[in-house]
Order: C-alpha cells, then sequence, then structure tokens
C-alpha cells in the first residue's frame, strides 16, 4: 500500500474509520481491510469547505471518501486527482469527500484545501461504522450506488473503479424512483448535463391525458428544478470562502439547464461575480493553478513516484518545454495574482519542482 503518513495524531477516534477496497480485477487483497463496511455507517462529521452534506446526499450515489491530511505530503498530492474525478463524475453522480484525520487548526485544513483547487466537500472528524483497520493516509474507499465497498487503498489508484461505480448509478435527482411511463428519463436524468433537456421535455408532458404520465412529469420538473434551486443556494452560500468552487457550480447550473430560466439564472450571476475585483483575481489565479496542478500530477505520474510526491533528484530531469510552461504559469499567478490563495500553492510547487520564480510577497 502507498502510505506514508501515520495515524498518530488520530487518537481514539481511529476506531471508527475505515474504507473499503475490493473491486474484480484489482490486486488489493480482500481480507487486507473489513469489506463489510457500507456507506450507510458514513459519519461525515464537521462541514469544512465544499458542499455541505448530509446523510440523504448519498443515498443512490457512488461515494468516494479518503481521509487525507494537510501535514501529509502524498495527501496533498492527491488532491488534484481526486478533484479532477469530481469535476468530472459529480455530474454523472459522484460524491466525492475529502475527511481530515490530522487534527490542527481548521483554517489551515480550509486554506489548504483552497490552496489546491478543490471543490469538492471538506470535512472532518468523519466516521464510517466498523472501522480503524487502516493505520496510514492517505487512505479512500468508494462505495457503489447500493452502498456496497468496491474499492479500499490508495487515492491514486482509485480511478478505474471510481468511473465503473459511476456507470451504474441510476439517476440521482429521481430520488431511488423508477420512472414508469417516461422510462426513458430513467437513463437520462442519470447526466446532469441533459438535465435542461429534460426539464423542458416534462414540463410540455405535465399537460399529458395521461394521468400517470402527467403525474411522473410533475414529479420529475419538481425534483429537477429543486436540484438547480439547490445549486444555485449552495454557489451563493459559498462564493466568499470558495469563489472557484462557487463559479464551478454556477458554470455547472448554466450549462446543463441552458434555455431554463435556472441556467439564466445561473448565467446572469456568474457574469456579475466575475465584474468583481476580488472575485476575478481568485477565479482567474485558480483557474490557472487547476493546469499546474495537472501538469505536475503528470510529472509524478511520469517520475515513477509511488507516494505521489515529485522526487527531489528528478528536478533537473524535468524537460525543458515543460519546466517553461511551469515557470510561466507560477510566474503569472504570483505576479498577477500575489494575494489570492493560489500564488502560495504555486510557490509551493516552483519550490518542489526546482523552478525559478519570483516569491510571493
Amino acid at each position: 500500500m502507498r502510505y506514508s503518513q501515520p495515524l498518530a495524531r488520530l487518537g481514539g477516534r481511529a476506531a471508527a474509520f475505515t474504507l473499503a477496497a475490493l473491486l474484480a480485477g484489482l490486486a488489493c487483497a480482500a481480507d487486507e481491510f473489513n469489506m463489510a463496511v457500507t456507506a450507510a455507517g458514513i459519519s461525515v462529521g464537521n462541514h469544512l469547505s465544499g458542499p455541505r452534506l448530509v446523510a440523504a446526499n448519498l443515498v443512490q450515489r457512488p461515494v468516494l471518501l479518503e481521509f487525507w491530511g494537510v501535514h501529509c505530503p502524498p495527501c496533498l498530492a492527491s488532491m488534484p486527482k481526486l478533484e479532477q474525478l469530481h469535476a468530472e463524475l459529480a455530474p454523472l453522480g459522484l460524491v466525492v469527500i475529502g475527511a481530515h484525520a490530522q487534527g490542527g487548526p481548521t483554517d489551515e485544513v480550509v486554506k489548504a484545501a483552497a490552496s489546491l483547487g478543490v471543490t469538492f466537500t471538506i470535512v472532518e472528524n468523519a466516521t464510517v461504522k466498523d472501522g480503524g483497520d487502516f493505520s496510514g493516509i492517505p487512505h479512500c474507499m468508494l462505495f457503489d450506488h447500493l452502498g456496497k465497498c468496491l474499492y479500499r487503498g490508495s487515492p491514486f489508484d482509485v480511478e478505474a473503479a471510481a468511473r465503473l461505480a459511476v456507470k451504474s448509478v441510476p439517476a440521482a435527482v429521481l430520488a431511488g424512483r423508477t420512472l414508469e411511463k417516461l422510462t426513458a428519463f430513467n437513463e437520462l436524468l442519470r447526466n446532469e448535463q441533459l438535465f435542461g433537456a429534460g426539464l423542458k421535455k416534462a414540463t410540455t408532458l405535465c399537460n399529458s391525458k395521461d394521468e400517470a404520465t402527467a403525474e411522473e412529469a410533475a414529479f420529475v420538473v419538481k425534483q429537477l428544478t429543486a436540484r438547480g434551486r439547490q445549486m444555485i443556494d449552495d454557489a451563493v452560500s459559498r462564493k466568499p470562502a470558495e469563489p472557484l468552487g462557487a463559479a464551478d457550480v454556477l458554470q455547472r447550473v448554466a450549462n446543463s439547464f441552458k434555455g431554463d430560466p435556472l441556467g439564466t439564472e445561473a448565467a446572469k450571476l456568474l457574469r456579475e461575480w466575475k465584474q468583481e475585483p476580488d472575485f476575478q483575481a481568485e477565479w482567474k489565479a485558480g483557474l490557472q493553478l487547476a493546469k499546474l496542478m495537472l501538469l505536475r500530477a503528470k510529472l509524478v505520474t511520469l517520475s515513477g513516484s509511488t507516494d505521489g510526491t515529485f522526487p527531489a533528484d528528478k528536478a533537473a530531469a524535468i524537460p525543458p518545454q515543460a519546466k517553461r510552461q511551469l515557470t510561466d504559469i507560477v510566474a503569472s499567478i504570483c505576479t498577477r495574482f500575489p494575494n489570492s490563495k493560489s500564488a502560495e500553492a504555486a510557490q509551493k510547487v516552483a519550490e518542489e519542482l526546482a523552478l525559478s520564480v519570483p516569491s510571493v510577497p
């Protein structure tokens, strides 16, 4: 397993933590961890940043939960990868949770997550019933939409299993209901990007002469409208502390509900936000940081690292073209947005990869 940090500071809480690991074709031995844990046993703990979650948000959804720490280099290295999975698979139903497990000041955890461009949910004091059989972090567990553990182990090896889990998930927006008349919607609404088209179609079907069809259409309209409204409200509440995550949610609504009043409202809000100097700086810096972290992740993979960190002795071997690209991004962030949260994170990448760039004032 790829662990680098013991859970020395967890104390008695470690007995309640567990993650699960098993998927046909993966090398992890099934008896290495307790595979009987379920998503129903997750207690998300205290919310720190990202979308707020309650138990109901995990029902009929695949869940990827990682225990991590701000003082664990491999944990920090894994965050951009999880953010990439979140950005791509959240619209298809995946819920990603980063459970901080090293103690320390809350603001330090929030700052670290923000500096890494994380927009998924970050919590502390999360527990999973009947856990406690792992001794190091980063450590993640993946559950399918029925709550069964599919994978347990390193976050650097979970992608394939996560993609398989998403393929079988039903439309979460239907809250577990299978439509009998509007059967095509059962598949259509698995994809968040088709919510606008689904809402438009369902609205017209509300006038169907068939009572059952009209009832199902009204249900779909209600569910989709509530989902769009919840996403907009979530974005507004997150804007002060998490401008990048808030903008990401609004953009998703604008895209998913294009042509609907919800999409129009989200697009209008996003345009207004982008006119605000402070928001604009954090947002633009965050976008550049995301590119930087993706490039860094590729270098880590190419280096053959087994713990998610970039080997110091291989910095000189970074191809000149890649080094120039990395240097340009870091310099742009640090000079254009010196007071942004992203500037500090970019500087750390520069130090890790031995890049010559300006220091953050």
